[in-house]
């Protein structure tokens, strides 16, 4: 599939330097014929102004680099998926290396697109995010590493409650802020003709809502454009952080002129793979207790009536004699 590419990255109306860093590897026509792959990067730093930017092109540095020496022959879904776990992991170390020298924390979110043909694979720390639209539908595949997203998970608060809460931004995990990071097996997702794949940071989606987002696409004429008037809508909203958002278009979207409300927002899953595994479980371990009490209960029952003689005691031999004595004139 042809892959038409929107980006843009803006300092917004508050802060005095741009700390968001992004990478686009896309293969010239010449090259989209051979074993060739496609790579967006997206990344937030954190720790001031010339440390979190330091953080976020470090990072993006050390994956671009090992995509240039590794990702030139065909590769295997099981190779692609390593190649993300340890790019993610030297980007982890270089960072949190640099920190060190610097006697200064730094850190950055880090979301990556590794595409293959009409597959691609998310690999992602800290709270950019990844999102999936297809037709008028628009899903978050990536999971915000923050103590908002712990909260829902543990049902504490809804996703409204934190939609505007401080914790929404304090990461529980980061590149580069500890010298080891937990990173989640990386995410794969089949494409489809006219799917759009939107990378971005938070000072997107603090200010713009994603059925927004969906809905810009649509009634934009490409990606770029699109990219743009998302990056203009959170200005003019406030700005109050780095605004970063790429967008992918595979094929050609079938555009929905007019599309607004109608917009369907789809819920993000857990990454933890588990999760749903052990719903199931105590499910279907519920349904069974409940059938063992139910043939408990119909056991003692059964047994009570038949102490009893039956439901329906039978008459013997001499109190049916008795009747029909009884009834003789």
């Amino acid at each position: 599939m042809d892959i038409s590419i929107g980006s843009k990255t803006d300092i917004g109306c508050v802060r005095e330097a741009n700390e968001d860093s992004l990478y686009i590897e896309l293969p010239s026509e010449a090259e989209a014929s051979s074993e060739r792959y496609t790579l967006l990067l997206v990344a937030d730093g954190m720790g001031g102004q010339v440390a979190g930017k330091e953080a976020s092109e470090t990072a993006v540095d050390i994956i671009k680099t090992r995509f240039a020496d590794t990702a030139k022959a065909e590769m295997s879904v099981e190779a692609i998926k390593e190649f993300i776990l340890a790019s993610f992991h030297e980007a982890n170390r270089a960072v949190f290396e640099r920190g060190k020298q610097k006697a200064v924390e730094m850190g950055t979110t880090l979301t990556a697109a590794f595409i293959d043909g009409n597959k691609a694979y998310l690999g992602h720390v800290g709270d950019s995010r990844a999102y999936h639209l297809r037709g008028r539908e628009i899903k978050q595949v990536t999971e915000d590493h923050t103590l908002a997203e712990d909260m829902v998970k543990q049902g504490k608060a809804t996703r409204e409650e934190v939609s505007t809460s401080p914790m929404r931004s304090m990461l529980t995990r980061s590149i580069g802020t500890k010298e080891e990071v937990a990173i989640d097996p990386p995410l794969g997702i089949e494409l489809e003709e006219g799917d759009v794949l939107v990378l971005c940071t938070d000072g997107l989606t603090n200010l713009v809502k994603e059925r927004e987002i969906l809905s810009t696409v649509h009634n934009t004429p490409n990606v770029q454009k699109a990219c743009a008037k998302l990056v203009d809508m959170a200005r003019k909203r406030g700005g109050d952080d780095n605004i970063t958002v790429l967008a992918a278009e595979f094929g050609a979207l079938q555009r929905i002129t007019g599309l607004g409300t109608r917009a369907k927002t789809v819920s993000v899953q857990s990454a933890q793979p588990g999760k749903e595994k052990k719903k199931r479980g105590v499910l279907i371990a519920s349904i069974g207790i409940l059938v063992a009490i139910f043939i408990f209960l119909a056991y003692l029952f059964v047994s009570y009536y038949r102490e009893q003689e039956g439901f329906y005691k039978r008459p013997t031999m001499e109190e049916k004699t008795d009747v029909e004595d009884a009834s003789s004139p």
